[in-house]
């Protein structure tokens, strides 16, 4: 008995030896792990906030209001100074819609809108954009053919130039998202440089005017970015832009989360897939600040949207006992809900505005992808070369196109658009072979 208990002892012990050693050597090993992970993690660490709590949240609430409305009244009388040094009585405002890679196809139509030689693209006096409208904005701002053959490049190789990378260690670095955008903030610092700034700087000089948004997650509200304030003369005006371009294009819960003045700031299309900057009242005020610089004939707003995107939901075979089906199409709807509504209530400015307030007459042309195209397989890809090929050779022939009243856009009635329908007199097909509601004007025909 005691010779069993010292044996038993001894392999008690030996065993014990072994573990403590197993135990050094995994214990080695993560440690080893770890300092062969720290460069990689160091690249791209975790993101951080500066504490907040509710109240302090409510606060800053109050304060975002003022400041969103200072920033759009700003912009107000920007436009009626710049539409007295027009001359010609008419203010021209481009709205870039978010989209990912179907921003081909608004990349297509604006360099076959510029290249017409009858009733090109005009000089616009307001561009705003949302996610990769915003990526968009500062190119069509410029409006050289220099600065769209550069913006239609950007998509062509956004494979290579834009495209995020899947971050394998998301786990370890809580970013907020699964990939890495090193690739899309290495090209952004590469173009929107020390050169660009100066020519967009130009363009505020001439009184022209470059906004962007994005939500802020932590107040749930969009945020206006006057560009033409935010990039002030000084090197650290560039990478405020470059932050803030990044931001307005970070699809939730898969680009990382980016933290702006204090708080959580990602794609602005969550909270509206459009900056239209004016409302009735404002339109209002931009007729009264025009008669009050001693402009007394009537005004002529001109709103030109691009939607890079189809303006309604593909339909669907869901699964009704699959609930990662479901909530997928759930979150998908959530988003889509805006989308048909988008056009109709900026045609419905338009109407309203022309038949109401003294001294204006707003105009709405809008351009978008065919529906059909939401049935492409790579439709819901990220980025897929072939089709946003495809994508740019439609817009570009699209702008091409001859049109009644000379202008790219077929002008139809807003409430064609309503309808769900928008004739024309000689209607375009898209490339399935179906009819192509192209656009829209309010008002009178063009």
């Amino acid at each position: 008995m005691i010779g069993l208990r010292r044996r038993l002892r001894d392999r008690t012990d030996r065993v014990r030896t072994e573990s403590a050693g197993h135990s050094r050597n995994a214990l080695g090993a993560r440690r080893a792990l770890l300092v062969a992970l720290a460069p990689l993690l160091g690249a791209c660490a975790a993101v951080h906030r500066p504490a907040a709590t509710v109240a302090s949240l409510e606060r800053d609430a109050v304060a975002a209001r003022a400041v969103e409305e200072a920033t759009t009244d700003s912009i107000v009388e920007r436009l009626a100074r710049r539409a007295v040094a027009r001359g010609d009585r008419t203010v021209d405002i481009l709205l870039l819609s978010g989209g990912g890679q179907n921003g081909a196809y608004g990349a297509g139509f604006l360099r076959g809108w510029k290249s017409r030689s009858h009733a090109p693209m005009p000089t616009f006096d307001l561009v705003t954009g949302v996610s990769t409208g915003a990526l968009q904005a500062p190119f069509v701002f410029l409006g050289t053919d220099a600065a769209l053959d550069t913006l239609a490049a950007l998509y062509r190789r956004s494979a290579e130039t834009i495209a995020p990378t899947i971050d394998w260690l998301f786990w370890l670095r809580r970013t907020g998202g699964l990939v890495k955008t090193d690739r899309l903030r290495r090209t952004i610092a590469q173009i929107m440089d020390s050169t660009m700034q100066g020519a967009l700087q130009a363009g505020f000089r001439e009184g022209r005017q470059l906004a962007i948004s994005t939500t802020d997650f932590d107040l749930a509200v969009a945020r206006t970015w006057d560009l033409a304030q935010e990039l002030s003369p000084g090197v650290s005006a560039l990478p405020r832009l470059h932050q803030l371009l990044v931001t307005s294009s970070s699809l939730p819960g898969v680009l990382p989360s980016q933290v702006i003045d204090g708080r959580v700031h990602l794609d602005g299309g969550i909270t509206g897939n459009l900056l239209p900057i004016l409302t009735r009242p404002q339109v209002s005020r931009l007729a009264a600040a025009v008669r009050s610089l001693g402009v007394q004939e009537p005004l002529t707003v001109r709103l030109w949207v691009i939607m890079n995107l189809w303006t309604q939901a593909p339909v669907a075979v869901m699964n009704p006992a699959s609930r990662r089906a479901i909530n997928g199409r759930t979150l998908l709807l959530l988003f889509w809900a805006q989308h048909p509504l988008l056009l109709p209530r900026l045609a419905e400015l338009a109407d309203g505005v022309s038949a109401a307030t003294d001294g204006v007459r707003m105009e709405m042309h809008f351009t978008a992808i065919p529906a059909a195209v939401a049935n492409d397989p790579a439709a819901f890809k990220l980025f897929d070369r072939d089709f946003m090929q495809r994508l740019e050779q439609m817009g570009y022939a699209r702008a091409r196109s001859a049109t009644r009243g000379g202008r790219p856009p077929v002008a139809v009635r807003a409430s064609a658009l309503r309808r769900g329908r928008a004739r024309s007199p000689r209607p375009q097909r898209d490339a399935g072979g179906h009819p192509s509601r192209r656009s829209i004007s309010s008002g009178r025909r063009g």
